[in-house]
């Protein structure tokens, strides 16, 4: 996990819940284009507040955090301490944890995050620690033939379990999921916790082996026009709080081109664009697809038939879509745009042999009305049945 500071408005704060002695220190490095600056800071807090522990850098620089530790000095109290990266006066929670007196949250850029008793001995929490309860959700499918070897396919289609998941009828502008209503019926069942919801195990077998992904698609539109090669102008709703941070930025979100039913273009397009905000609420950036196998559209692609656009350098995610323009014709059929956050990839190496992938503890996030569905990077265009579970656990 990598903390960095990439803009004046963005700086990391410390908030204590008591009036305890709490000594931090952290350790970043300054990177320009032209040079590379160590730098430290360190503090004492006896008082329930926040502090800024790591400023924001200077114009034209990036701040990368190193480490990071804050201990309680107390010999008798305890103290939760929360650590948020602050983003122009909106705090985001990184981490947080209690301190009982004599113990140490650290941090670094090799690790996770951690917590030391006053022995200097990592703590470690096992289930009957924090409580929690948990699902296991079966995943059946039975695919239908897909396009040439290296393009991605989309398992929502197929019946199995859960059953086929359809766009709707949103029109251009599209509708935002929540995984609940009858709209999504088709996706994972996702209940809706009293805590927060991880994935701490996804086991898959297939008779054919592919790269499998799971993906929570939280936007989808219809009505594209199939023949139209000019800018087609998208007004987007807000989409729902579920980006890698949980919020509605759209960090770590990818869009998507989804084949809904089987197009006639004769050739490979490699033209088609996407107009789009990232996720830093940066408007008019370029989405593009690279004119190489499985990273363009195939001639005459299949229903299933997925291609994402490359974002523009230095962009972590979209926001939201302001237009699509497809270059060259697709001929017929129909397609959809989708904006979706990868959470989960999984790849058998033995067909009809699962592979099972268990999670650290508490697991991979997901967010309340998360519309989980499956896609793969195909390696052959058979069609392919899959059979596996995920184990979801709420804390």
């Amino acid at each position: 996990m990598a903390i960095t500071l990439d803009a004046t408005t963005k700086s990391l704060q410390l908030t204590t819940s008591a009036a305890v002695s709490v000594d931090w220190h952290a350790s970043y490095v300054d990177m320009t284009t032209s040079a590379f600056t160590p730098g430290d800071a360190q503090g004492n807090v006896s008082t329930a507040t926040t502090v800024t522990i790591v400023a924001a850098p200077a114009s034209s620089t990036q701040r990368g955090l190193k480490a990071l530790t804050v201990s309680n000095r107390s010999t008798s109290t305890s103290v939760t301490v929360s650590i948020f990266k602050d983003v122009s006066g909106t705090d985001y929670c990184l981490f947080k944890a209690q301190l009982d007196h004599g113990e140490t949250l650290s941090w670094n850029d090799g690790g996770d995050w951690a917590v030391y008793d006053e022995a200097g001995r990592r703590k470690t929490f096992v289930p009957q620690d924090v409580g929690l309860s948990g699902r296991i959700m079966p995943i059946f499918k039975s695919g239908t033939a897909s396009d040439a070897t290296g393009y991605w396919y989309s398992y929502w289609k197929d019946t199995g379990f859960p059953g086929a998941w359809e766009p709707g009828t949103p029109g251009i502008h599209g509708r935002v999921t929540d995984g609940t209503t009858a709209a999504d019926r088709g996706s994972l069942p996702i209940w809706t916790p009293t805590g927060n919801l991880y994935i701490s195990k996804a086991s898959l077998n297939a008779s054919t082996l592919h790269a499998f992904w799971v993906f929570d698609v939280l936007w989808v539109n219809t009505g594209i026009a199939v023949t139209t090669t000019t800018a087609q102008a998208i007004s987007m709703p807000t989409i729902p709080a579920r980006d890698v941070t949980g919020t509605t930025n759209g960090e770590g979100c990818m869009v998507g081109l989804v084949t809904t039913t089987a197009n006639t273009n004769a050739a490979a397009i490699s033209n088609s664009t996407i107009s789009y905000t990232n996720s830093e609420g940066t408007a008019g950036r370029t989405g593009t697809l690279v004119n190489v196998a499985g990273e363009n559209i195939p001639a005459t692609p299949v229903i299933g038939t997925t291609v994402w656009f490359s974002l523009a350098a230095g962009d972590k995610g979209v926001r939201s879509v302001q237009s699509i323009t497809l270059g060259t014709s697709l001929g017929g059929g129909a397609v959809s745009l989708i904006l979706a956050r990868p959470i989960v990839q999984i790849s058998p190496t033995l067909a009809y042999v699962a592979t099972t992938d268990a999670y650290d503890a508490p697991g991979i996030r997901i967010y309340n009305g998360s519309t989980l569905l499956l896609f793969a990077k195909t390696s052959a265009t058979t069609a392919t049945r899959i059979n596996g579970l995920l184990v979801i656990t709420e804390r």
